[in-house]
């Protein structure tokens, strides 16, 4: 336990030390550091439910440098996660970006983004009533592209380019009972899509076209898979002068497996409401239903329909209190099993100071693994301090 406490302290201290050393050569930095303490009562996320205490360190850093011609963003974002029974679960990843962007034109505009995560991620392996802890290393890069065209006042064009190749290394088990194995493959991403949009007063509306190839290469017995999914869909927006907005998308999908001659096509939707009452109370809801292509949790992809409910209300100009629920289901496609989540959240935020905030959050969740029937419910608790840098 001491040891993790200064592994964290450390981690904390290089993000304010960094944070003041650039800040005499450039004030425009910007940061965020969040240390948070939970308590779940079901660390391993199993219908075996073991309870446990785990510290949760975030820390975020950005800067942005202009020029003749725009501005460049640099970004870094840490993640540490530390338990004090269960080991296994311990997570730690690191985010660095660089983004860019150039105003060639008064009706054109270029954007491109590289990105590099390393994610260190810990599990478990269920083998009979017990569990061996798993850990694996991942690398993604990613590179983005982006043009807008402004093709009249009130017509935009945006093109944009994007691939990431997600590459995880070998496996290795708790007390090397196991000898490292690769257990996940590598996957290759591009995605290509053109957003049309007019805005005609408060409302604007437009059209989306995509297309995106994933490749997940043989692992184990796995054989190598090229996925392709096709997208086209309608969007409106209205913004109305008081506050509520109301955003909707509606469209199609298609997704192919050339080699298996597998195609199927399934409506895609995306509902969003969000609607300020009194000054104080706010409501916010969404309804989505798509595939998740950037999921790893199924070698296909995975169908996923979500709704959600929150609402907010401002006690004192420091102090809010909000509250949620969500319903939820993902079927696995390639697996052939789906499921079923369920949840509610509570939460007290007090703005301390300018830079420093307090939360008190509790979370319970229900999910069930269909056609199985087997259920998992967790109950979370944790208290987090925030302060902006």
């Amino acid at each position: 336990m001491k040891g993790r406490a200064r592994i964290l302290i450390a981690a904390m201290a290089a993000l304010f030390s960094c944070a003041a050393a650039a800040d005499e050569a450039a004030p425009a930095l910007k940061g965020h550091v969040t240390l948070s303490r939970h308590h779940t009562t079901n660390v391993l996320d199993s219908p075996l439910a073991r309870a446990d205490w785990y510290t949760l360190l975030r820390g975020a850093l950005e800067e942005t440098v202009t020029h003749d011609h725009g501005a460049t963003r640099f970004m870094a974002h840490v993640d540490l996660r530390r338990h004090d029974l269960y080991a296994i679960e311990d997570d730690a990843a690191l985010a660095l970006a660089a983004e860019t962007t150039l105003r060639v034109s008064e009706t054109l505009e270029l954007r491109g983004t590289l990105s590099l995560r390393l994610v260190e991620e810990g599990d478990e392996m269920a083998v009979a009533d017990t569990f061996i802890g798993i850990r694996t290393r991942r690398v993604v890069p990613a590179v983005q592209l982006q043009a807008g065209w402004k093709l009249s006042p009130d017509t935009t064009l945006v093109v944009e380019a994007a691939a990431a190749r997600d590459m995880p290394g070998l496996t290795r088990f708790e007390a090397g009972l196991l000898p490292d194995t690769r257990l996940e493959p590598v996957r290759e991403r591009l995605r290509l899509a053109a957003t049309l949009t007019r805005s005609a007063g408060a409302l604007s509306y437009g059209m989306m076209a995509g297309t995106g190839f994933t490749r997940a290469h043989a692992v184990g017995d796995l054989p190598r898979l090229d996925i392709h999914d096709h997208t086209v869909k309608a969007l409106a927006q209205l913004t109305l002068p008081e506050g509520p907005t109301l955003a909707a998308a509606a469209g199609l999908q298609m997704l192919a497996l050339p080699a298996a001659s597998f195609r199927e096509i399934r409506p895609t939707w995306e509902i969003a409401a969000q609607v300020p009452l009194a000054g104080r109370l706010s409501l916010r809801g969404s309804f989505k239903g798509a595939y998740d292509m950037a999921s790893n949790d199924d070698p296909v992809a995975v169908w996923m329909r979500r709704l959600e409910f929150v609402a907010g209300y401002r006690l004192h100009p420091a102090l809010t209190v909000g509250a949620g629920v969500f319903s939820q289901r993902r079927d696995f496609l390639g697996v052939g099993t789906a499921e079923k989540s369920r949840g509610a959240y509570g939460e007290a935020v007090w703005q301390a100071h300018e830079k420093l905030a307090l939360t008190l959050r509790l979370d319970a969740t229900r999910t069930t693994l269909l056609p199985f029937g087997i259920e998992r419910r967790g109950l979370d608790a944790h208290l987090a301090v925030k302060t902006e840098l």
